[in-house]
């Protein structure tokens, strides 16, 4: 029995129990009696309706339940007599109720599994075939997957308590630059500036724009993955309280900031980063802020200086099964990119979570505040909750539309640290070469499908010895949402992908495939059989970088402290557009003083500030100029 299969009302009354995380066993037995009520209620008036084929979709669930009671009912009589057989020495007979109240107990737990009324079915290893590609590799570098590894990214000896928490324990400069290695290392180069400008040029050759690089004033979304600042987080952006998950990895965060503005030359305006509903918390925010203040910190809630998300007006997520249409965030549609910087991690119900599912964060229902997004309804698409094979996959949608897995410029996989199911259970990995540490790995790649593959080879691999109700990347019917996004000869029988409702079916995103052993890691580009993945370990080249050309710039305020007036000085090396534009000392914009064309040289600008409270303020000013864009900040006092 499968969840999609379910009438409607009950599909949407387990998917609202999934949503409020109540347990499975309760959300089993209220199902059930939901479904007995309903079907008792449809049937006793007419008898003929039990033929409906809505009818028959919900009594598996009612008959389930029902010998679910009757198996508890008669395992508990079954005890009491077993109990009275015994006082009375009727030893045989006592023995035989004892069997019964056993084997009543198992039935019980059988039907109510931990999937409520569909038992999650797992594949063996020796299912997926080696170095057989499907699809069309992508990218500069086609099907190409840099894997970054370097053992002194963390602290091997962190154990992830008070006071030794995994966001305590990782090296910065060592991130910085393995992040460095992958986009190097993933076109070719030494040169960081130009190996970006080639992944630009990819990019915008792909989507009409022509062999050309970043241009100055295109958007780009930063899309991380930090679940565990959902709800969890106090009125004041604290750390999140669920402090033994992982999320994104903080160092990264600042690390692709760092590149984007300093190597591509991106402004910090035209940057939003985070999950669009979950809070961008202070782990996050202390450490990126101070270093970039003008970038746009996205987030569900809008508080202490973060950009809220905006919801499209429309419904432009249409979900292929045509059983849900959703909106996405408008900062989506704006940007000119989109950036996937998903965690490695399993899903108690994906199977996986890597950069398709990271997409889970990125649709918006209605009428649902941001600590209720959770996206939950989709999740009868899961192979937790559908293991037949080649059923529909709701992730092929989101790597297929045009303006979400569309607009990938980029996916960079954060396997700095790693989880174990949606919670992010930190957790050394076994498997060579990580040999009981941290996994310190990056992937790398422009190809949708193939960064998908390769991280799910190594999630196969640690995994093969886990316990079995922890052996998540086996689920049937897992394989199904790479297969069918790398080519539509996958699809289910007459189905067709169109995420936008537009008829304008999605061809192939990239390519799949599962390397041949877990010692060599080699894929069919690596052995020089196939158009497949070519799986790159990147190697330690000295990298060449050349940080934005900024103008020169003098910013002075005075008097300080000010009482009546505020004077803003400032010079420029060069003609260019300025914006001056007056903070709170916790981010929140409070004003706009100026934004206008400035010619070279000195300028002044005079404020009344006799309309502010006393207490400390700050003066940000933005020039941009043909030498770059350079970004000031000055702190002031009113007394």
């Amino acid at each position: 029995m499968r969840l999609n299969d379910l009438p409607t009302n009950l599909r949407k009354f387990y998917q609202k129990l999934l949503k409020l995380r109540v347990p499975a066993k309760l959300a089993f037995i209220l199902l059930g009696i939901a479904s007995t009520v309903w079907f008792l209620l449809r049937v006793i008036p007419k008898p003929s309706r039990a033929t409906y084929p809505c009818m028959k979709a919900a009594a598996p669930v009612m008959s389930g339940f029902v010998i679910y009671l009757l198996s508890i009912t008669g395992s508990v009589m079954a005890f009491r007599v077993f109990k009275r057989k015994l006082v009375a020495s009727k030893y045989l007979a006592a023995f035989g109720f004892i069997i019964a109240a056993a084997i009543g107990f198992f039935i019980s737990g059988s039907v109510n599994n931990a999937k409520s009324f569909a038992a999650v079915k797992c594949v063996d290893k020796s299912t997926f075939a080696a170095n057989d590609p499907i699809g069309v590799a992508k990218g500069y570098k086609p099907g190409r997957v840099v894997w970054v590894w370097d053992e002194d990214a963390t602290n091997e000896n962190c154990e992830n308590v008070e006071d030794d928490w995994w966001f305590d324990n990782t090296d910065q400069e060592v991130v910085e630059n393995m992040l460095a290695q992958g986009i190097v290392n993933y076109v070719g180069t030494n040169d960081l500036s130009v190996a970006w400008d080639n992944i630009f040029k990819y990019f915008n050759s792909n989507h009409g724009k022509g062999n050309v690089g970043y241009v100055s004033g295109e958007k780009i979304i930063v899309k991380i993955n930090i679940t565990n600042s959902g709800g969890n987080v106090d009125n004041e952006y604290n750390k999140y309280r669920d402090f033994e998950r992982m999320d994104a990895t903080p160092e990264l965060v600042l690390a692709i900031l760092k590149q984007l503005v300093e190597e591509v030359g991106v402004a910090q305006s035209d940057i939003y980063i985070g999950d669009v509903f979950r809070k961008f918390s202070n782990l996050y925010w202390d450490m990126c802020h101070p270093v970039y203040p003008d970038v746009n910190y996205i987030d569900g809630y809008g508080d202490y200086g973060r950009h809220q998300t905006v919801p499209t007006s429309a419904h432009v997520m249409v979900f292929s099964d045509d059983n849900l249409d959703w909106r996405i965030p408008q900062e989506y549609v704006d940007a000119d990119y989109l950036i996937n910087m998903p965690c490695l991690k399993t899903h108690n119900e994906g199977g996986i979570t890597i950069a398709a599912k990271n997409h889970q964060g990125s649709v918006l229902q209605d009428g649902a505040s941001a600590s209720g997004q959770y996206a939950v309804e989709m999740h009868y698409c899961l192979p937790a909750n559908n293991s037949t094979p080649d059923s529909y996959r709701h992730l092929v949608d989101y790597m297929g539309h045009e303006n979400v897995g569309g607009k990938t410029l980029l996916v960079i996989v954060d396997g700095i640290w790693a989880g174990r199911s949606w919670e992010g259970f930190v957790e050394k990995w076994q498997m060579s070469p990580f040999n009981n540490d941290y996994p310190n790995s990056l992937f790398i790649s422009q190809d949708l499908i193939a960064v998908e593959s390769v991280c799910w080879d190594f999630l196969l691999e640690e995994y093969d010895d886990k316990p079995s109700d922890q052996r998540y990347p086996y689920f049937s019917g897992l394989e199904d949402y790479v297969k069918q996004g790398a080519d539509p000869e996958y699809w289910p029988d007459g189905f067709t992908y169109d995420p936008e409702g537009d008829d304008s079916p999605i061809g192939s995103l990239g390519v799949y495939e599962h390397w041949n052993n877990a010692t060599d890691k080699e894929y069919s580009r690596n052995l020089g059989t196939g158009n497949g993945i070519e799986l790159k370990l990147a190697e330690d080249v000295v990298i060449a970088t050349h940080s934005v050309e900024m103008n020169s710039f003098e910013l002075y305020t005075y008097p300080n402290p000010a009482v009546d007036f505020i004077f803003i000085d400032y010079t420029l090396d060069a003609p260019g557009n300025v914006t001056v534009d007056l903070y709170s000392v916790d981010g929140r914009k409070l004003a706009e003083i100026s934004n206008q064309p400035e010619y070279t040289g000195s300028h002044q600008i005079r404020r009344n500030v006799s309309d502010l409270a006393d207490g400390t303020y700050l003066v940000k000013v933005v020039s941009q100029t043909n030498l770059g864009t350079n970004v000031s900040v000055s702190k002031f006092i009113v007394n």
